[in-house]
């Protein structure tokens, strides 16, 4: 049995099984949807996330940091992907490493670091849950878009105007999303050509 409980912007989904509760984030099930959508094909992997600590004073806040969320291949292509999942109408980012944000400057500047290869393609991809709608932003865009704006966040209206972002194709389910893959792929591969 499922339910769908909106419980605010941490957790959105609990699964019964016998009588365990199990939260999932929106943003992990936004990643989930994503890798079910993905074809047998091609090749998917989510680094491991870093061990969190909620105790300042541990250890643990100097782990490494994993590179991003997914990484794909299709045979030609490699993707380096982060995933946003945004309730209300911004995301906020970080400029530089003392800022605080959702997109995080370490998570930038490697996704940055993937232009240096060929036939690799590293992006952001945002879901705007207010909108419905998905896009996909090449890292090659980053800096032309927030160069743009003064604030500390960015809305569609700001993704649409200062960059050439790729609105994802999906189905919508009973509760969960169904993405083109393939045609997020043909598109991303089409812009970089």
């Amino acid at each position: 049995m499922f339910w769908r409980v909106h419980t605010g912007s941490l957790l959105s989904y609990f699964v019964v099984k016998g009588c365990e509760y199990i939260g999932k984030s929106v943003g992990k099930v936004f990643e989930d949807n994503w890798k079910k959508s993905v074809p047998g094909n091609i090749w998917i992997y989510r680094p491991p996330d870093a061990a969190q600590s909620f105790n300042q004073f541990s250890n643990l806040r100097f782990s490494q940091k994993s590179p991003c969320d997914y990484m794909m291949f299709d045979g030609n292509h490699f993707f380096c992907l982060e995933l946003k999942s945004v309730a209300g109408k911004s995301i906020s980012f970080e400029r530089t490493k003392n800022d605080k944000g959702i997109i995080h400057y370490h998570q930038i500047k490697y996704l940055k670091s993937c232009l240096s290869y060929q036939n690799v393609i590293p992006g952001l991809l945002i879901a705007f849950r207010s909108t419905d709608n998905t896009w996909f932003l090449h890292i090659n865009q980053w800096d032309a878009l927030i160069n743009s704006i003064t604030k500390k966040s960015f809305n569609e209206s700001d993704l649409l105007s200062y960059s050439h972002p790729i609105l994802i194709s999906k189905k919508k389910l009973k509760v969960n999303y169904r993405y083109n893959i393939q045609r997020f792929i043909d598109d991303v591969t089409e812009m970089e050509a």
